[in-house]
């Protein structure tokens, strides 16, 4: 292979090396739990009408890949007041949409609030601090 060559695919393949890494990589942290993937409002909960309205308006939607980590210690996984998973919990299928999560360790909670995960889902990971 010529020097040449060498040189033209070197500088082809900085660029997507040294890029910043995409803004949905990027992790959002609260008080008790780093998001990435979704949008995260700590310590918020739906009601059951505005639940109602995300399931329906979601249905059809791909689902998103969901997986729930504990930096420490054990817990169970809630969504939408419905247990899941025990966590850690991997690759877990959720629509779309506006969910309550919860994080619980017996009757302790470890993390609560709203996920909002993007329509075109994707992969969603909650580390719980």
């Amino acid at each position: 292979m010529s020097v040449t060559r060498l040189i033209t695919i070197v500088a082809l393949a900085l660029p997507c090396v040294l890029a910043p890494p995409s803004a949905h990589a990027a992790e959002e942290c609260g008080p008790r739990a780093c998001i990435s993937g979704a949008s995260w409002s700590a310590n918020e909960q739906l009601d059951d009408a505005t639940r109602r309205r995300e399931a329906k308006r979601n249905r059809k939607r791909p689902d998103a890949q969901l997986s729930v980590q504990l930096d420490s210690g054990r817990g169970s996984v809630f969504v939408d007041g419905v247990w899941i998973a025990t966590a850690p919990a991997l690759y877990v299928p959720i629509k779309p949409g506006k969910h309550d999560l919860e994080v619980r360790d017996g009757e302790r909670v470890l993390a609560r609030g709203v996920l909002t995960i993007p329509k075109k889902g994707g992969e969603v990971t909650v580390r719980v601090l």
